[in-house]
């Protein structure tokens, strides 16, 4: 099974991108998910994602493709170079903010917000986007994906291959506007290159929880 894996891994990460994007949607525009509560629907949105992740780990540890990117050993240019990527985002938000109009997929959240009440505004409004999602995507964007184009890394080809996945992904239930697409993309080279400078995936984590939460809680504060 393992060997399986390693000769066909390019082709499984595929599958697995896939169903990061489509498999909760399938699932929850069927009839499966009649008469739930809010709460429910989005935590079974979490879950099911969490199942693909849960797979993607599974398939990176059989491959061999997990030691490679689960280094926990700390050093302080990983700190300061996370913390050049989180003002790489800052001033990349600056220059979008003025020269993109608001993403679909910000103005869907920001409609959606005022009917979270109860453990449903929890669980949408800090735990999926603060917790939950960064380490869902950088699991499939940065370390699915990366390990998988890691022959085409002398290109360049992983950091840009996971940014482009990374902007489709935030885009694909919005529509297809070009500006969206760019604005998280340029998100996505972000935790990429941070990735690949610290060759461990808890760093960009940790950069997308810190940014996350930064965007949920400025709010509160104006």
């Amino acid at each position: 099974m393992k060997k399986i894996i390693s000769n066909y891994y390019f082709f499984i990460a595929i599958l697995l991108v896939i169903a990061d994007q489509e498999f909760s949607g399938l699932v929850l525009r069927s009839d499966l998910v009649t008469g739930l509560s809010d709460f429910v629907y989005y935590l079974s949105d979490m879950m099911l994602n969490f199942l693909v992740v849960l797979l993607a780990i599974i398939v990176m540890i059989w491959s061999g493709k997990w030691q490679k990117i689960n280094s926990r050993k700390f050093k302080g240019s990983y700190l300061f170079y996370s913390f050049l990527a989180l003002l790489a985002f800052v001033a990349w938000n600056f220059v979008t903010f003025f020269i993109f109009p608001p993403t679909k997929n910000e103005i869907a959240y920001q409609l959606d917000v005022p009917t979270f009440i109860g453990a449903t505004s929890f669980l949408m409004y800090f735990f999926y986007p603060v917790i939950a999602g960064p380490i869902f995507e950088e699991m499939i964007y940065r370390g699915l994906v990366m390990t998988a184009l890691e022959k085409g890394k002398k290109w360049g080809l992983d950091v840009l291959g996971s940014a482009v996945l990374f902007g489709i992904l935030h885009i694909s239930n919005h529509g297809w506007v070009l500006t969206d697409f760019f604005s998280y993309m340029g998100g996505g080279l972000i935790f990429a290159v941070l990735f690949r400078v610290t060759k461990s995936i808890y760093w960009p984590i940790g950069l997308h929880i810190v940014y996350n939460g930064i965007g949920q809680i400025l709010p509160l504060l104006f």
